[in-house]
């Protein structure tokens, strides 16, 4: 809760410092996965059918397989190997760069007249996202051995880093309110150009002898994902009753 406190206030305080900059800007968060993975994105736009926009967040999850066998998995024998799997907590950052073409926008009141119209309304975007994410000092268990010597001990002891580039095809709607508040929905696939995990032993066991510090082991999973996204946002205008005609 305290780190999210800590960036609302930081970007408060870049947006102030950069008024002229950010008018007519769209400062956007992800309410459903902002407490546990804060975030916050901009849309800049333009003119009134083409903007960019950028998010950036804090990445944090619990989702690894070490090497043990989940509960029931059976291996060559009559008998389950009984084993819960551990999840291990991963840290990281994620930054996202993309562009918008609205294809049908809609008349509003509150947008009549004003010297610059921001997009609202049926958009197609591609977003081009990165991450990085990190855990350090994690067990990898050789299970099958340990199944047949009655031990669970870990095979080598590594740190583990997770790399994906993805991109992002969308398409969504975007609500506005009052010429202030924003919703947008959106819906697409997600293709992951890179995603590597890379293993950098720290340690073994002295039984084995084909694993040695510091080897370094990687692994690509490329692969397609169906993808969406809930935002909301806070429509910037220092001098929103500003007309185009200067009255």
């Amino acid at each position: 809760m305290r780190k999210c406190i800590v960036i609302l206030l930081c970007v408060f305080a870049f947006f102030q410092a950069n008024a002229q900059f950010f008018d007519n800007t769209l400062v956007k968060v992800r309410p459903l996965k902002f407490f546990l993975n804060p975030n916050v994105g901009l849309e800049k736009p333009l003119c009134s059918m083409v903007s960019l926009t950028s998010e950036v967040a804090y990445r944090q999850f619990e989702n690894f397989f070490d090497g043990r066998p989940k509960e029931s998995m059976w291996l060559d024998t009559d008998e389950p190997y009984i084993c819960n799997a551990s999840k291990i907590h991963f840290n990281g950052a994620e930054v996202a760069f993309g562009a918008r073409l609205y294809l049908i926008t809609f008349p509003n009141k509150y947008l009549e007249g004003y010297y610059w119209i921001a997009p609202f309304g049926m958009y197609y975007e591609t977003i081009i996202d990165y991450s990085h994410s990190w855990a350090n000092d994690v067990q990898i268990y050789d299970y099958g051995r340990s199944y047949y010597e009655g031990i669970n001990y870990p095979y080598y002891r590594s740190n583990v880093n997770v790399d994906n580039l993805s991109i992002l095809i969308l398409l969504g709607y975007q609500y506005n309110f009052m010429n202030t508040l924003s919703v947008d929905l959106n819906f697409g696939a997600r293709y992951y150009c890179i995603s590597t995990e890379r293993r950098r032993v720290i340690s073994t066991n002295l039984a084995y002898d084909d694993v040695n510090e510091n080897d370094i082991y990687k692994y690509n999973n490329r692969h397609w994902q169906i993808a969406g996204r809930f935002t909301i946002g806070y429509y910037i205008r220092y001098d929103w009753m500003k007309k185009r005609n200067g009255k």
